[in-house]
């Protein structure tokens, strides 16, 4: 057949365009010379398509057979099928009676959320109480998704009591009966608001048009192609359209040259599971389908047969091994299948993206040549658009960024967050640190304020909600100037948030103008600043079309907003309008449909991803599915897998995949496993494997020009530099660290607290010091009254360290232990001795080599017993250092004695000292003993203590001698505030460990 013989075929005229062929030129060029053969003018047809982006790519097309850039084409729509998540709802060019005699669709909107309200009210009533909104919004897109099955498959809600709860788990027996009153309310509901379900509205729409092309046979030619008819609707309207005078369907890569044994052997996870089921429900044999007449004929291709014969059915797949036989015998006969066909295998997703991002680029060198990468792993697409931007390169992601993560959506979130939490600091931070923050101000006004936010929200939560905000704020600096504006404009976003008690819809209100009134600065509106750009024109589109719908959403916590509000705009996407580069075009397996390029890069092949796996309805079981006749899982595993057959028979084909993912290994796809068996059994593997060429240009992508190896820092400041004042606990810090001691006291560096922290050992460390300070500097209770006595300064002090009920949990028992401990401890130490110094401050100054040192020490406790002597006490909540450690690295105890020998502690005078010890005291176990020396022992560690003091002190006088970061390995301390300055973590990972060179 030539092409100008496509419509005086006997009909019903099927036609189908071979794997491997460029479809939409093939279709625009035998389209074109058939209607010029018949007298027809190319503009009269009527083209339907699957997709909108195929329906542009063959208006194209058509003018390039035309030979010209100012042709008429054929009116061509998107025709739209129900495959992955996509349902195309366009114009399908019926008359103005027929959208009239039908009523509205439901606006998606409105339909999510009144679905979401029915599950919402099904989880209030058979569950806890409660409405759970988040997990109802992305419960009801299953549900649509659900609904739209049943409508497009056409099955009547009735066919849902033929199946018999009694034999089904109680859970799923519960779904039913759930859905038997969804699909009975649903329509009843539409029917009421006079609104039509968008994919009903839409089948009734095919119907309406297929019935009239039935009456009355148009005269113009009506052509549908390159679907899979995957509803009934179209399945009729290809039916009706084969048999007009002048209509055709051509299909996509039927396969017509397999035996028929393979045929009969095809599954739902073939490639050509689809077309099978479309042609047996069309009644029409694959023997009576035409191919496609073409300008080169139609000879057998070399890779679309190497395709169709690795992914043949498990029952038919015995002729691999003649086929292998037969190649191995004449290796010429493969090599035309193989040309331009290769296959990578990356270490992980990162290394993945640089190659197919290498390979673009070398595209892109190239004179007029296109690529296409497609692949359904969205974060692999945004990886690969990324990497091409260091040659500058912008390539177009089909999919667009999520609106979600856009910097307005991302800003929105941010705000919801810090209005549900006001006094929260790592939600308020995280917003001020947001570009489109504002604060009213701008410039280094702004930095500066956010500086100043950043330094006074350190540590513990503030309480109180706004108002501990202002308070903790005004401990640090005034609030006057540019910052009293900053302020100013946080407080007026805050009041804006409506009371615990009011709708979702103010709620959302408030929202939106406290995000704007944050957004403002001293130079630009706050709304103008919010709604710029592509992701802020999307924004302002996407919530417009939720509106009207938010008061079907009833909510029983203000603390559930920001969950429900992630979900409404989950979904949306942005579509840059940025120049992108005309050559080059990243896709998903559904707009890639019936495209083609140069060159082709399927990736993310990983089973899992491509294909995905198979999609779990949480509403109906397999075998439910089954019985109501709705499709299986499998059959998007066929349509995925039909998709890859026909993109990798193009003549030029990168295959990718990695073999880790997320640190963990993967499972190559099933398609990939396939085509390395059956090119392993011929023995061309080898030359189709390209995966440790391409890791190496890859690799060389990030090598740099030399590596320079990272030694251990050796500071060396002048004498006059160092310092000459140490508390007692810093001299530990100077023996297991003094790089510690370089960060801090010579070049000024402190680490700051954490923001929000929780309550941990660390405060209960403080709250302890605070009860034992107050409890002894207070009258002393009865013996019988000194644990009530505590547990009071307990209660009372507790709140403003950060102690909420919450904590109770984990801190209440162990608390009360210590304090009931402390109470019986301290009474018997009064029995020796009286407390002089209570969170007292001592110091002693001395010569060496003519620089003066001072020694400082804060002393928890110390007791004048009544021997004369005192004894030096150390409050711990966690474990003390040991003796050999205090004897070695820990000196705090031994110095404190050394000062109180010397006098330094006013309360108390020149003192000899009897002992000292570390009292543990939460977490103490029976029998416990504390870490300490007496007596003579004491008086010995003492006094080798102050000789090592005086041999490290001169030792760091000399300027020779520089502040090692943590010198001694077996003492190291993996925590140390200054290691990323010193970089050890990468000179551990280069191999000298850490340490000095």
């Amino acid at each position: 057949m030539t092409p100008s013989e496509i419509f005086n075929a006997p009909g019903p005229r099927y036609f189908s365009i071979a794997s491997g062929r460029p479809f939409l030129t093939d279709l625009a060029r035998g389209l074109t010379a058939s209607l010029t053969a018949a007298g027809l003018d190319v503009s009269d047809a009527h083209i339907y398509l699957p997709t909108r982006r195929a329906a542009r790519a063959l208006s194209e097309a058509f003018l390039e057979a035309a030979g010209t850039n100012a042709a008429l084409t054929p009116h061509i729509r998107a025709l739209g099928d129900i495959d992955e998540d996509e349902f195309v709802l366009d114009d399908l060019g019926g008359t103005l009676d027929d959208e009239l005699s039908l009523p509205p669709a439901i606006s998606s909107a409105n339909r999510r959320l009144i679905l979401a309200r029915l599950i919402a009210e099904r989880d209030r009533v058979f569950f806890d109480g409660q409405h759970r909104w988040a997990g109802a919004i992305s419960a009801a897109d299953e549900l649509g998704k659900l609904l739209d099955s049943l409508y497009t498959e056409e099955i009547d809600a009735s066919d849902l009591d033929r199946i018999v709860p009694d034999g089904l788990a109680e859970h799923w027996q519960g779904s039913l009966e759930f859905l038997k009153i969804v699909t009975e309310l649903w329509p009843n509901y539409l029917a009421e608001q006079s609104l039509f379900d968008p994919a009903a509205r839409r089948i009734a729409l095919i119907d309406k048009q297929t019935r009239r092309w039935e009456e009355v046979p148009p005269s113009r030619p009506i052509v549908i192609a390159g679907t899979t008819g995957s509803t009934p609707a179209v399945g009729r309207m290809m039916s009706t359209v084969a048999a007009l005078p002048f209509g055709c369907v051509v299909l996509p890569g039927l396969d017509l040259r397999s035996p028929d044994h393979v045929w009969d052997a095809v599954d739902e996870p073939h490639p050509q599971s689809g077309l099978k089921s479309l042609i047996e429900s069309l009644k029409v044999e694959r023997g009576a389908i035409y191919s496609w007449p073409t300008a080169d004929g139609n000879k057998s291709d070399p890779r679309a047969d190497l395709v169709t014969m690795a992914l043949r059915p498990a029952d038919a797949s015995d002729d691999w091994r003649q086929w292998a036989e037969e190649v191995k015998s004449n290796k010429d006969a493969i090599s035309k299948a193989l040309e331009g066909f290769s296959l990578v295998e990356a270490r992980d997703e990162e290394r993945e993206a640089s190659i197919v991002a290498s390979r673009l680029r070398e595209v892109v060198s190239v004179p007029a040549q296109t690529a296409m990468l497609v692949t359904p792993d969205r974060d692999l697409a945004r990886r690969v658009a990324i990497k091409m931007r260091r040659w500058g390169v912008v390539v177009d992601d089909s999919a667009g960024a999520p609106f979600a993560n856009t910097p307005c959506g991302i800003f929105l979130r941010l705000t919801a967050a810090w209005l549900s939490d006001v006094s929260d600091p790592v939600h308020l931070m995280a917003l001020l640190d947001h570009s489109r923050f504002g604060g009213g101000v701008s410039g280094k006004d702004r930095a500066r304020a956010i500086g100043r936010v950043d330094r006074a929200l350190r540590g513990l939560k503030p309480q109180g909600g706004f108002a501990g905000l202002r308070k903790r704020l005004e401990l640090n600096s005034p609030l006057e100037g540019e910052f009293a504006t900053f302020f100013e404009t946080l407080e007026r976003a805050a009041k804006l948030w409506p009371n615990p008690d009011a709708s979702f819809t103010d709620r959302f209100e408030a929202h939106l103008a406290a995000s704007e009134v944050l957004c403002g600065s001293d130079e630009e509106a706050g709304a103008e600043r919010l709604w710029r750009g592509d992701d802020g024109d999307e924004g302002a589109a996407l919530l417009a079309t939720m509106r009207d719908s938010l008061g079907l959403i009833t909510h029983d916590q203000s603390s559930e907003y920001v969950d429900i509000f992630t979900r409404l705009i989950a979904g949306g996407a942005v579509r840059r309008r940025e120049p992108a580069h005309p050559r080059l075009s990243i896709l998903g397996p559904l707009e890639a449909r019936l495209q083609t390029a140069d060159v082709i890069i399927l990736a993310g092949l990983n089973e899992g991803v491509w294909p995905r796996d198979a999609a779990i309805d949480p509403f109906l079981s397999r075998p439910m599915r089954k019985e109501l006749g709705l499709p299986s899982p499998e059959r998007r595993i066929g349509l995925a897998a039909h998709d890859f057959a026909q993109l990798s028979a193009s003549p030029e084909v990168l295959l990718t995949r990695s073999t880790r993912a997320g640190g963990k290994p993967t499972k190559p796809s099933r398609w990939i496993v396939r085509l390395k068996n059956i090119l392993k059994g011929a023995q061309v593997l080898e030359t189709v494997d390209v995966s440790q060429r391409s890791e190496a240009i890859a690799g060389l992508l990030d090598k740099p020009k030399d590596i320079k190896h990272i030694h251990a820092p050796k500071p060396l400041p002048p004498a006059e530099a160092r310092p000459t004042e140490f508390a007692v606990t810093a001299i530990e810090k100077l023996l297991r660290d003094p790089y510690a001691i370089y960060a801090r006291r010579i070049l000024g560096l402190k680490k700051l607290d954490a923001l929000s922290e929780d309550f941990s050992a660390r405060h209960v460390g403080n709250l302890f010091h605070k009860i034992m300070e107050e409890y002894a500097h207070g009258p002393l209770p009865d013996v019988a009254d000194r644990e009530a006595r505590l547990r009071a300064l307990f209660d009372a002090h507790a709140p403003e360290y950060g102690y909420e009920a919450r904590h109770d949990a984990f801190w209440r028992e162990r608390v009360g232990d210590a304090l009931v401990w402390l109470a019986s401890w301290d009474t018997e130490r009064r029995a020796l001795g009286t407390p002089a110094v209570i969170e007292g401050k001592g110091e002693y100054s001395f010569d060496l080599n003519g620089t003066r040192y001072t020694l400082n020490a804060r002393a928890d406790r110390i007791d004048l017993l009544s021997t004369g002597g005192a004894f030096v006490i150390d409050y711990k909540t966690g474990d003390p250092p040991s003796l050999k450690m205090q004897q070695k690295f820990s000196p705090q105890l031994p110095l404190t004695g050394f000062i109180v020998e010397k006098g330094g502690f006013d309360e108390l005078g020149a003192a000899p000292v009897d002992g000292f010890e570390y009292l543990k005291v939460v977490g103490r176990k029976a029998k416990e003993r504390d870490a300490g020396l007496s007596g003579d022992d004491a008086a010995k560690l003492i006094a080798e203590t102050r000789d090592g003091l005086v041999a490290l002190l001169l030792h760091f006088a000399d300027p020779e001698n520089a502040y090692l970061s943590q010198p001694r390995p077996q003492y190291t301390d993996s925590f140390g505030d200054y290691d990323h300055l010193a970089r050890r973590r990468e000179r551990s990972a280069q191999g000298d460990g850490g340490g000095d060179e």
